[in-house]
This record gives structure tokens, C-alpha cells and sequence, in this order.
């Protein structure tokens, strides 16, 4: 990964630890030197901040913006594993400078985003002897590992048509605005083929529940959809 200028406006001082009171907080001399050796990048939207196969050499920090870690099958299908938003750290990047490989998935910034990238060794040290940056490591790591349960049972006993009730009744806008999405973002997000989709918010309409439009969905009867599909 090439820590280079993707746009104008690089952070080029700490303002990026404002995203990270936590990090911020840390007052011991390992720390503040690993400090002096961040980088940082910016990245205009649809720029990838790695691809899969690329060596891992930075624990990456998402000072502002969004990042979009996701996974190609070998059929074309994307599914998004999670996203990387302001004063998050990117769990992968983690477990690869602990455990050493290569990216497995793509990242891309889905709208302008700043990160801050910590250098390996740096990392590696900071994590040794900075006892406020280790627990920092660990609490985010085990909180990604917990979402990502999560995610994996989400996936694997929800059917999409309860999948896809879900993220319309959480995305749908209570104004009657609605949502901006094509069918093969969406189907991206539900980690499934655009065609399975279209069946089911075509059955979706059907019922009167939604409208489909170009690149829009009306969700028109929340309360019936949520009848149909509640949380479990």
C-alpha cells in the first residue's frame, strides 16, 4: 500500500487524532513518538485503499470519511464484509500486521476520506510497550470480532427477503424521501445476486409495501413490512 497524494488537502499535521479521543488521551513517550511516524493519505471517492493480494505494512485509521471492505467472489458477486468510518481502525489490517499474509479483500472510499496510517514497526513497538495503545488495539479489534459474528449468523439464518426488509425499514426515510439505491448496490449489501433482488422487491411491490423507481425505492407501508418481517 503507497502512502501517496490522492487529492488535495492531505492532513499533514495531528488534527486526524481529534477523530480518536481515546488515542488522543495517551500520554506516554512510546506513543507520542509512534505519533511522529504516522502517515497520512487522502482519498477522493471510489480510490481503493488496498487491494486484495497487497502486503500490509500500516495499522490504518479512518480519521474522516468512509471505507468500504469488501470481498469479490470468483462468480463477480461483491459482498460487503463492514464499513471503516470516522475514529474507526481497520480490524484486518490488524490482525495481518499480527499475524503477517496479504489483504484478502479490497478496500475503496466510498466519499472523500482521510486516514492516518501507522508503520508497521511503529505499531509493533507501540503495541509493546504503550499499554494505553495496546488496550486501544485490543478493545477495537474485539469489538470488530464480535460485529463480524454477527454479521456471519445474519447471513447465514436470515433469508434475503427478511434480509432486505431489514435494510429498507433501516435505511427508509420516515419523510417519504426515497432511498437512492441501484438494485446491484443493494444486492452487494445483502451479499447476494442483483437478480434475487429484483424478484423480491418486485414481490415487495406486489404487496404494496414499496415503489421501485430508477435508482429509487419507496417504501411506502413501513408498518406492513415491519409486521411481515420483524427483528428477531
Amino acid at each position: 500500500m503507497r502512502v501517496k497524494k490522492d487529492r488535495v488537502g492531505v492532513v499533514t499535521t495531528r488534527i486526524w487524532l481529534n477523530s480518536f479521543p481515546d488515542l488522543k488521551r495517551i500520554r506516554d513517550h512510546v506513543w507520542l513518538l509512534a505519533q511522529t511516524r504516522v502517515q497520512t493519505k487522502s482519498l477522493s471517492a471510489g480510490a481503493q485503499l488496498y487491494r486484495v493480494g497487497e502486503k500490509c505494512s500500516h495499522y490504518v485509521l479512518v480519521s474522516e470519511g468512509c471505507i468500504r471492505v469488501s470481498r469479490i467472489s470468483r462468480t463477480g458477486r461483491e459482498i460487503v464484509l463492514y464499513r471503516l468510518n470516522d475514529g474507526q481502525s481497520c480490524p484486518l489490517s490488524t490482525a495481518i500486521l499480527f499475524s503477517g499474509g496479504r489483504f484478502p479483500v479490497d478496500a475503496v472510499a466510498e466519499k472523500d476520506t482521510d486516514v492516518a496510517l501507522l508503520p508497521a514497526k511503529s505499531f509493533q513497538l507501540a503495541f509493546g510497550y504503550s499499554p494505553g495503545f495496546r488496550q486501544f488495539v485490543c478493545t477495537n479489534i474485539g469489538k470488530r470480532i464480535l460485529e463480524s459474528v454477527m454479521f456471519l449468523e445474519h447471513m447465514a439464518y436470515q433469508p434475503v427477503d427478511m434480509r432486505l426488509a431489514q435494510w429498507l425499514l433501516s435505511h427508509a426515510s420516515r419523510d417519504s424521501i426515497p432511498i437512492d439505491i441501484s438494485q446491484m448496490e443493494l444486492a452487494r449489501e445483502l451479499g447476494t445476486a442483483r437478480e434475487v433482488v429484483g424478484r423480491q422487491l418486485k414481490i415487495f411491490e406486489d404487496c404494496g409495501w414499496v415503489r421501485r423507481g430508477r435508482r429509487k425505492i419507496h417504501v411506502i407501508d413501513r408498518l406492513a413490512l415491519k409486521a411481515h418481517f420483524p427483528r428477531s
